[in-house]
């Protein structure tokens, strides 16, 4: 760019720098897009977790959450791994074939052999799509048989 200042040429260049970034990815376990906005699940991965269930292929997949069981082992609550807030629910919002759960012990009533995809947004991703409730994030679980 140049401008022309009477007798005096100012000359300014503009220079661009790319950075680019990568995480490397283990083969057979969930990738990340972006840095940690959105994990994607895919069913060999579902596959290959060994998992039984939903909630148990959630547990070895997902290490931003944090899961909780009573003495029983029926699953009671799920957090997102970090800062917490007092005001706002940390629970991720869970939509099983476009239905929200309220329960979580769906995830271990629903067969990992069912299971399609599972996506889970984080938390600034899922209010973009699900408003203030998904401030925990939200997990899409996409069965074989779509909810038939």
């Amino acid at each position: 760019m140049s401008a022309s200042l009477g007798r005096v040429v100012v000359v300014v260049v503009l220079t661009s720098i790319a950075l680019t970034a990568c995480r490397s990815i283990r083969p057979g376990h969930a990738s990340t897009q972006g840095d940690t906005d959105r994990i994607v699940i895919t069913q060999a991965i579902i596959e290959r977790s060994g998992g039984q269930t939903a909630w148990e292929v959630l547990r070895r997949e997902v290490p931003q959450l944090t899961f909780s069981e009573n003495r029983n082992g029926q699953a009671t609550a799920m957090t997102r791994r970090g800062r917490s807030s007092l005001v706002l629910n940390d629970s991720p919002m869970v939509i099983i074939d476009g239905a929200r759960s309220q329960d979580m012990k769906a995830l271990q009533s629903l067969p990992a052999s069912a299971l399609m995809r599972i996506e889970v947004l984080s938390g600034q991703e899922g209010t973009t799509y699900y408003g203030t409730d998904a401030v925990g994030g939200v997990i899409i679980i996409k069965t074989k048989n779509g909810g038939q």
